[in-house]
């Protein structure tokens, strides 16, 4: 990682974070884990999988909705790890500019 990215990275979290996590964790999560990471994952997997298949498949469908519980699934779990890395990053970037 460049010292410019990290850089950027460190004003991010010390600019936005605070109003972000003000918002609460739940906001977050649903927001940014599950609507945003886990639905565009799911339209990109529907897409993939229904150019694969093609839109007479018996089994699209199926494939469709296991997808869509998979996505569900992996953006709860990215947006609740992309959390906790904030905030530890916050905390941490936090408590060394008032030391």
């Amino acid at each position: 990682m460049s010292l410019e990215h990290s850089q950027r990275t460190q004003r991010w979290i010390l600019q936005r974070w605070p109003a972000i996590r003000a918002q609460g964790f739940s906001r977050f999560l649903l927001l940014r884990g599950l609507a945003t990471w886990g639905g565009l994952m799911f339209v990109a997997m529907t897409i993939m999988v229904t150019y694969k298949l093609g839109t007479d498949h018996p089994r699209l469908p199926m494939l469709i909705g296991i997808a869509a519980a998979l996505c569900a699934f992996g953006g709860m779990l990215w947006g609740a790890a992309t959390w906790w890395i904030n905030e530890r990053l916050y905390r941490t970037m936090h408590g060394s500019r008032d030391a």
